[in-house]
């Protein structure tokens, strides 16, 4: 198989066993592990993440990446936010030695005000920061060279790099093998980026390892600008079948992420968030069997 599909966990399910379970019936191949039991995976101890381990090993599932909060309300000009940073990296680490993962999700430094989705489109002058992003990366670059850890930087507006030109920028100018692009790629038209004539463009040569996956509709009067309620895979206008078909012929053999908006609630008990996520599963298996075959 030329593709790998993942989902996050806590889209599933809160009880990692279950979210895990339901993963293997809908044909995944890992899971992203961001929250379990409504806690972050990075606040848990040793033996709650061997647990984890177990039940990811016991559905046949990987361990795509560690969803850490890295980044996030973490400010360029806060004096603690590296060494706040820095310890959130040092847990993240941590589950993904126990977790036996390769990748870390991360986060840029966060924009002042830019949470509401939206103000995404409002992007900042990232070529008058990338000097101060360049030396507040190189703790945390340097520590995942050191630990063969890579540090996928997601797509996120209310972050310095919501584009994947801005990512661009950011991966060249630190120039490490240890930093790589998870292609959001709602995120990106979020922010501002047309996914397929100046997000996939923007992608070509660089080093992704994971292209999430959600869709939106336009706006009624305006096919450019996105709206900001998430439906289902597909049904939306992102123009998946084409960015995936890019990416197959240009050898992308990474990891495909189905992901919901980031959400408290419990799947188990919201069944229609269950369902949605399980749809998303199996409209990406469709698109995928389309492209690679």
């Amino acid at each position: 198989m030329a593709f790998k599909i993942a989902a996050f966990s806590d889209d599933l399910s809160s009880v990692f066993s279950e979210a895990a379970e339901l993963g293997a019936r809908a044909g995944i191949q890992g899971l992203a592990v961001r929250n379990v039991a409504g806690r972050p995976v990075t606040s848990l101890t040793d033996s709650e993440i061997r647990q984890v381990a177990r039940a990811a090993a016991d559905a046949g599932l990987a361990i795509s990446c560690i969803g850490s909060q890295f980044g996030r309300n973490h400010y360029l000009d806060h004096e603690d936010s590296p060494r706040k940073a820095a310890a959130l990296l040092q847990d993240a680490l941590n589950c993904a030695e126990i977790l036996e993962t390769r990748y870390v999700r991360i986060f840029a430094p966060w924009l002042y005000g830019m949470d509401p989705l939206e103000t995404w489109a409002i992007r900042p002058d990232l070529g008058r920061s990338l000097d101060r992003m360049t030396e507040w990366f190189a703790p945390a670059v340097a520590l995942a060279e050191q630990s063969g850890i890579t540090l996928m930087v997601e797509l996120e507006g209310a972050s310095y790099v919501g584009q994947v030109e801005e990512a661009r920028q950011l991966i060249n100018t630190v120039d490490s093998p240890a930093l790589a692009l998870c292609w959001d790629v709602c995120n990106g038209w979020w922010s501002g980026e047309d996914p397929l004539l100046q997000g996939w463009p923007s992608a070509r040569g660089l080093p992704i390892v994971d292209v999430q996956a959600k869709d939106v509709r336009h706006q009624p009067h305006d096919t450019f600008r996105p709206m900001f309620s998430q439906v289902v895979l597909g049904q939306g206008d992102i123009p998946y079948a084409r960015i995936i078909r890019n990416l197959a012929e240009a050898g992308y053999s990474g990891w495909f992420t189905a992901e919901r908006v980031y959400h408290p609630r419990k799947p188990e008990e919201d069944l229609s968030l269950q369902h949605d996520t399980l749809a998303d599963i199996a409209s990406l298996h469709q698109l995928l069997r389309e492209a690679y075959t």
